[in-house]
């Protein structure tokens, strides 16, 4: 049997990504014997509670009862589901997800036609991108970039373009922090660059930067390297340089901006520009600046406001605001220009419903005097800014009240009230309450909105409710038409769906004695070989053990060894991912006495000899007494027997009890189990001899 394209990536992402690497850039981590320690980031923590093992490559905070891989802990991080997991640790790694990894679709946003492209980000790769790496991708990019920034900065073809900037008020710290650059007015600047070289010329093409002919797509223009939170170059935008060459030219006169079209590394569906400079600013404010451009995100940040982010020539959308809610912004201000483009923007109802969809905590300010925050800040500074944004911010529901309700008489025109109101409702309805506590900050908030509607409609609640019950079945109709559902991508059999009983029912969960078979397996992968004809799956109790054990039988058939590293990667549910975490933790404890010897490898009976050869090529197993592993193995295969056993005399009781059965069907019946009892009986007495 073949490895799945599934389990085939997320090994080498897992691979590559090394755990305490990974925790550091969250939480601060110090060494504490063969681990290391950092204070647990899931509940108050005064003392280091949450451990990383750098040879497991897991982590457990024992207090929480939480742990996993490096996919869980993203999850848990981050706030996401394990498709967006793997998709960060992807992008982290360079590695390249197979076309059907796609990002989920929000169930609750009908009405985003650009979903599509989102969907695609992985899979729209090109056919000459088959034998180039994301990797080379991303280097070639930064590359790029690099010797922009430097045309700008020594070129005296770039002396406008520097100029421009000045004027702009931009200053040379922030030219280096955002690492702006020029392309040279020469048609083959880059193809000289790399020499002419085939490969090359088609990595540049890929990206996007060589058009027909081998020209620079943004030649002679002002360049703006736009980057992923992870600080790696992943698309250009290139400004037209007014009074510049170009500039007379009626093709880029009528085309101010230019941006790298969508690629394997680029979709400005969910890339803001300037996020890896304000995704630390973000988590500490809890706060994140919407804006339109990259001058007034570049000036922004020089004014001080380094939580500022911009939309690339596109409406803020549901990816972007998942984005900044896994970098923990609460709050999303979207600030735009006070001329009437801005308001026509801050009033669509597609971003409102986006908001709205996603349950963000959402914010407008439109700038006063038609000013865009570039121009506001140069003429008002940074207090004024700062007061705007304490005194004039309207939530994103009280802005579609007032956007919804402007000219309406809402005592008097009763026909116009009811149209406003309809309208505001057919964007609350969007809300992703269902199922929800009424404790839930969104559940909340529309509560509120309820209660604000009644009055200022002057309509009783009951109604208000009525009418928002009809939107929202009305909402729901056109997403089953349109089939913008939640796609379930994850396919194996312990999705958090199937599996959310067991942890709800501790009944369902395995008991000690299966607990100590599971242990022994994470322990020595090839003790499950000795279990496979005297304890199949079916004679396990426990859903949960049983699922364990053909994931096991799963990775044997395609000839992988079940060891730990194998085991925990091949599941998706990160509850199931730290369950077998506990396991391994206590199992080392309970076969090694806490002596974690990480360098040596398991000894093995020696019709297994040739596996634990390969094995140990490839496991950092700490060694297991060959007669203990037999001793262990053969006490939990009694174990399963005593319990079956008492399992049929329970059974056999309640057989003599049934009145139905004749004279000699009942002293057949004690005959066999007297019998029973002997075999056992003699069976201890030999164990003890």
């Amino acid at each position: 049997m073949s490895i799945s394209s599934d389990d085939h990536v997320k090994e080498r992402i897992r691979e590559a990504i090394d755990i305490v690497d990974l925790v550091s850039q969250y939480i601060p981590l110090r060494r504490s014997g063969r681990n290391y320690v950092g204070r647990c980031p899931w509940h108050d923590d005064s003392k280091p509670s949450l451990q990383v093992n750098p040879v497991r490559q897991t982590f457990k905070c024992w207090v929480c009862d939480i742990g996993g891989d490096v996919f869980s802990f993203v999850m848990k991080i981050e706030n996401v589901g394990f498709r967006e997991a793997l998709e960060i640790l992807a992008d982290k790694t360079g590695i390249t997800l197979p076309k059907k990894h796609k990002a989920v679709i929000n169930e609750r946003n009908p009405g985003n036609r650009q979903q599509t492209a989102e969907n695609e980000e992985y899979a729209t790769a090109a056919s000459p991108e088959t034998e180039i790496t994301r990797k080379q991708l991303f280097q070639a990019a930064d590359w790029i970039a690099k010797n922009y920034h430097e045309a700008l900065l020594y070129l005296d073809e770039a002396e406008i373009a520097r100029k421009y900037l000045t004027e702009r008020g931009i200053d040379d710290n922030a030219v280096k922090k955002f690492q702006l650059g020029y392309a040279p007015m020469e048609h083959e600047w880059l193809v000289k660059k790399v020499k002419r070289k085939s490969e090359r010329l088609q990595i540049l093409e890929i990206i996007g930067n060589l058009k027909k002919k081998s020209e620079d797509f943004f030649r002679g223009r002002l360049i703006f390297p736009i980057r992923d939170e992870n600080g790696r170059t992943v698309a250009f935008g290139g400004r037209l340089i007014p009074n510049s060459p170009l500039s007379h030219d009626s093709w880029h006169k009528d085309r101010k901006y230019l941006n790298s079209s969508e690629t394997t590394l680029f979709s400005k569906h969910k890339v803001l520009y300037g996020l890896d400079l304000a995704r630390h600013k973000i988590k500490e404010t809890r706060r994140a600046l919407i804006m339109e451009g990259y001058t007034d995100c570049i000036v922004a940040h020089q004014f001080g406001f380094s939580d500022a982010v911009a939309v690339l020539g596109t409406a803020l959308g549901p990816a972007h605001i998942r984005l900044l809610s896994r970098l923990a912004a609460d709050k999303i201000i979207l600030m735009l220009d006070g001329d009437k483009a801005g308001q026509m923007k801050a009033e669509s109802d597609q971003v409102l419903k986006d908001f709205i969809a996603e349950g963000a905590d959402m914010a407008v300010l439109t700038l006063p005097e038609g000013l865009d925050p570039c121009e506001f800040l140069e003429q008002h500074g940074t207090e004024a800014l700062e007061l705007l944004l304490k005194t004039e911010t309207v939530d994103a529901l009280e802005h579609i009240f007032r956007a919804k309700t402007r000219g309406v008489d809402l005592k008097n025109d009763i026909i116009g009230s009811s149209k406003a109101l309809d309208a505001i409702l057919e964007i609350v309805a969007f809300a992703p309450i269902k199922g929800t506590t009424p404790d839930n900050p969104v559940r909340f908030r529309i509560e509120k909105t309820i209660q604000n509607l009644s009055v200022r409609f002057l309509m009783p609640e009951a109604e208000i409710r009525r009418r928002l019950k009809e939107k929202q079945r009305k909402t729901e109709t056109e997403i089953k038409r349109t089939g913008n559902q939640e796609e379930n991508v994850a396919e194996n059999t312990e999705s958090t769906e199937n599996t959310n009983e067991l942890w709800n029912d501790k009944t369902l969960l395995p008991d000690a004695l299966e607990r100590d078979m599971l242990e022994l397996w994470i322990t020595d992968p090839t003790a499950i070989y000795e279990f496979w004809e005297r304890v199949p799956p079916e004679r396990c109790r426990s859903p949960l053990t049983r699922i364990i054990y053909e994931k096991c039988n799963k990775l044997i058939e395609q000839n992988r060894p079940a060891t730990f590293s194998r085991l925990i990667v091949s599941f998706d549910d990160p509850k199931i991912k730290s369950f077998l975490v506990e396991l391994d933790e206590s199992g080392r404890e309970k076969f090694f006495d806490g002596n974690d010897n990480d360098s040596e490898q398991p000894a093995y009976h020696d019709e297994l000899e040739e596996l634990g050869k390969t094995l140990r090529d490839e496991t950092e197993e700490p060694q297991l007494d060959k007669e203990l592993r037999a001793k262990l193995i053969q006490e939990i295969i009694d174990g399963f027997n005593r319990r079956d056993s008492e399992r049929t005399k329970i059974a056999d009781i309640g057989t003599l009890r049934d009145n139905n059965l004749t004279k000699t069907e009942r002293v057949n019946k004690l005959l066999q189990m007297q019998e029973m009892l002997r075999k056992q009986q003699e069976e201890k007495r030999k164990k003890f001899e």
